[in-house]
């Protein structure tokens, strides 16, 4: 099933299927599928059907209408993902995936921290990364995952940091 993607506006089914706001991620996807484009349009070769692109629990997912043969198509996709794994969907900076409350997302410090911010609003026993084990790359004020911040900033992540906490 194609869900509306469409090669002559690439950028745009990619903001369709993931949202305007997440453009980390969709700068990785439009890119990985113009090359794609290229790649059929220099071979004579039919574009694959895109099913779906979105995030589960916090990495990039692209499923296409049928099975591809072709090692490039394969290749491209699967670097695609990998860049998604580690950049932040909404602006590109290295990431991890952080959970907050039940809800995974791959967020840098920033990001995550708004995120966090308005899940609370609803849920005010979610917090960031409660059941995490990796104290070494914990920041010790919010609980994000990933760039801590050592020495006088006391083991925190550059937003705590940069906001006093």
């Amino acid at each position: 099933m194609d869900d509306g993607f469409d090669y002559d506006d690439i950028r745009g089914s990619v903001e369709k299927h993931l949202a305007k706001d997440n453009l980390g991620w969709i700068q990785i996807v439009t890119e990985c599928f113009e090359d794609i484009k290229a790649r059929c349009d220099n071979e004579e070769k039919t574009y694959p059907s895109v099913s779906q692109i979105k995030q589960k629990y916090g990495a990039l997912r692209i499923y296409l209408g049928c099975a591809i043969e072709d090692p490039f198509i394969q290749s491209s996709l699967e670097e695609a993902v990998r860049k998604a794994d580690r950049s932040c969907k909404r602006c590109g900076n290295v990431s991890r995936p952080q959970c907050i409350g039940f809800w995974y997302a791959n967020l840098c410090c920033w990001h995550a921290h708004e995120a966090a911010v308005e899940r609370l609003k609803k849920f005010p026993e979610a917090g960031l990364n409660l059941r995490s084990k990796s104290a070494a790359l914990q920041c010790r004020s919010c609980g994000y995952l990933g760039q801590i911040a050592w020495g006088v900033s006391g083991h925190r992540c550059p937003a705590c940091v940069s906001k006093g906490w």
